[in-house]
Parts: structure tokens; sequence; C-alpha cells
């Protein structure tokens, strides 16, 4: 379960570096990267289904987080003009 759980995190860190370096790649690399993610991220969630709607919505919750603790820890904070 614990691992489970470190890789719905690892999942929403992933998701957010592939965001925030979107601007930085090719506009083809970046949909392919994108599409694998969500691939990946779909697949994750629907095997935590199977498991039980709970874990369902944990794994959804565990990619969320992740995500947002990409974008409180690593983002620069941008500029107010």
């Amino acid at each position: 379960m614990f691992a489970r759980v470190v890789i719905g995190l690892l999942i929403g860190l992933v998701a957010g570096f592939v965001e925030a370096l979107g601007p930085s790649l090719s506009k083809r690399w970046q949909n392919i990267s994108e599409v694998l993610i969500s691939l990946l991220g779909l697949a994750f969630v629907v095997s935590s289904f199977m498991f039980g709607v709970i874990y369902g919505v944990m794994a959804i919750a565990e990619i969320t987080i992740g995500f947002y603790a990409y974008s409180k820890a690593f983002r620069s904070k941008k500029a107010h003009s």
C-alpha cells in the first residue's frame, strides 16, 4: 500500500515537471510527454479503482498532491509587473 502512495505522488511530481518544462520543449515532444503522463496516470487510477472506490479516490488525491507539491516546491516565483 505504501508503494502505491509513493507511485501516485511520483506520477504527480513528474506531471508537474513535464508541465513546467513544456515551454522549453518542442510542441511535438510536449504533446508526446503529456499523452504518456496522462496514460500513466489513467492506468494508475483505473488499477486503483479495481481494488475499490476508496483506493481510486486516494489515487486521484495522490496525483493531485504530487502535482501541487511540485508547483509549490520547485517552481520559481513569477515577478509581478
